[in-house]
């Protein structure tokens, strides 16, 4: 990773400044430092940039500067191809946060498995207790469809929605992430567009302008898709306006874009609320939130009713992939059989894949849910006590160095460590304009030299996985890597870069 100032002529201020940061001469040591510290493991990745273009690693819009190469990873610590130790703060995605990587009883549980099942494409036994636990943990749920990826689930929640409807036009929210199919790779969280750096896509009485992040996929025809804002009274209009030719409007309870649950849950909630008055199926994306608010997610906790839910990430277990939609058996029966393949051409949908629901993927999952359904109320209130605990340490933290270093996040728990000056935003664009991402980013780099791992920002997955203990040595280096930005004259914020 170069971390010299471009040769190019800065297009912007903006970037004239990010030139000029990377170019100090403390970056430079920094970076220097972890290449040293990750030789094996930056010769490991060069290696496989010449053989495989999907690694995690090589992700263009959030992948890890200086990718370490993993080789043992237990509970909330994972040890590189170096030797490195490190306190992970990312857990996969956060699919590891509920009880740490490999934990001793899905292991268990998983290895008595191994040798057992049939692998893909059978019905064993175990996918009915899994469903049967499901229905227990989310009675919400009529029936379930067992798929790979939380992608796979918005996918095919927008699918159904369109053949039981039998329209087009879906209905999403600015900054919402429902994955990188075609319509979820739109007006996606702002890293994915370069915001606010670049321009926000303008926003009139039709809603925001459809925007592709994501090179080879086409704006979305205006038929196809309505970008709503982040605005009660006008989503609930464009809802209202257009209700007959909406197949589903789709949200997140609250989103790692737009993390406040204080103005998220009552836009969502009542933005559902309208769904059911106009007739138009709202999905739940619940793929962060799903048993992290409590065993019956978002939709219980905070009364949202939806006629689709969408579960991921923590569903599964050990890393295997597994998703989960739930919902109105009316829905999902548009892709179940009726038992006579011939009576099904022309009249059913089709989401199932070759893997999804696989044998091992399922033992993973139960295993996991299982565990969380022991602990229940324990494994919550244990959580939400870490992080008061993370968040009564900043706030002594801001009062001592005055430095805007807050904990934003919702759940138990999805969040990240930001510099702002306030705790909550009404709007999403307020709030992506308030950050600076280049702090964030050169934070990850100095807590990776005091051993703490996040992705290319300073996240926080979480729950049983760190204990107090652990939380405590994260918060200190935090705090650490923000007073030592601060004493290089890094602009915290926006408004510190113009001032």
């Amino acid at each position: 990773m170069s971390t010299g100032a471009s040769t190019a002529t800065p297009s912007n201020p903006t970037e004239a400044l990010i030139n000029d940061l990377m170019a100090q001469q403390w970056v430079t040591d920094l970076a220097a430092l972890l290449s040293e510290r990750q030789a094996t493991s930056i010769e490991m990745v060069e290696q496989l940039r010449s053989l495989d273009a999907s690694n995690h690693v090589f992700w263009p819009f959030h992948a890890p500067p200086f990718p370490p190469v993993i080789t043992d990873a237990h509970g909330c610590r994972i040890t590189d191809a170096d030797g490195n130790s490190y306190l992970d703060s990312y857990l996969g995605f956060g699919t590891q946060a509920l009880h740490g990587h490999n934990p001793k009883p899905v292991v268990e549980f998983v290895r008595e498995q191994l040798g057992t099942g049939p692998g893909n494409g059978y019905f064993h036994p175990i996918t009915l207790r899994f469903v049967k636990l499901l229905h227990e943990l989310v009675p919400h749920c009529e029936k379930f469809a067992l798929l790979n990826s939380g992608t796979d689930a918005t996918h095919a929640a927008i699918r159904l929605a369109r053949a039981h409807t039998g329209r087009r036009r879906v209905a999403k929210f600015e900054g919402a992430l429902h994955g990188p199919h075609d319509l979820g790779s739109h007006n996606m969280a702002f890293w994915y567009h370069g915001y606010p750096t670049n321009p926000f896509p303008p926003s009139d009485e039709n809603g925001i302008r459809p925007t592709s992040a994501i090179a080879g996929v086409p704006a979305a025809d205006a038929r196809d898709l309505l970008v709503l804002p982040h605005d009660r009274d006008e989503a609930l209009a464009l809802i209202e306006r257009h209700g007959s030719e909406l197949a589903c409007v789709i949200a997140e309870p609250c989103s790692s874009s737009f993390p406040f649950e204080d103005v998220a849950i009552p836009l969502v909630r009542d933005t559902a609320h309208a769904c059911q008055q106009l007739g138009v199926p709202f999905v739940l994306d619940e793929v962060l939130t799903g048993f992290r608010c409590g065993l019956g997610g978002a939709a219980e906790r905070y009364g949202i009713p939806a006629d689709l839910y969408c579960y991921g990430k923590a569903i599964s277990g050990l890393g295997i992939a597994l998703s989960a939609l739930g919902g109105r058996a009316e829905l999902l029966d548009q892709m179940q059989t009726s038992g006579l393949s011939l009576t099904d051409i022309g009249s059913k949908s089709f989401v199932q894949t070759t893997h999804g629901g696989n044998f091992l993927a399922v033992c993973a999952a139960y295993a996991t849910l299982r565990e969380l359904h022991e602990q229940r109320d324990r494994y919550y209130d244990e959580t939400r006590a870490k992080i008061a605990s993370v968040r009564e340490k900043l706030a002594a933290a801001r009062a001592t160095h005055d430095i805007p270093l807050r904990l934003v996040g919702f759940g138990d728990f999805v969040g990240s460590f930001i510099f702002a000056e306030h705790e909550s935003y009404e709007h999403y664009r307020d709030f992506v304009s308030a950050v600076n991402p280049v702090a964030l980013f050169l934070m990850t780099l100095m807590l990776r030299a005091r051993g703490i791992f996040m992705l290319s920002a300073p996240m926080l997955f979480t729950g049983g996985a760190h204990s107090q203990a652990d939380l405590d040595e994260l918060v200190a280096a935090v705090i650490d890597s923000a007073v030592e930005l601060k004493s290089h004259g890094v602009p915290l914020v926006p408004a510190e870069m113009v001032a």
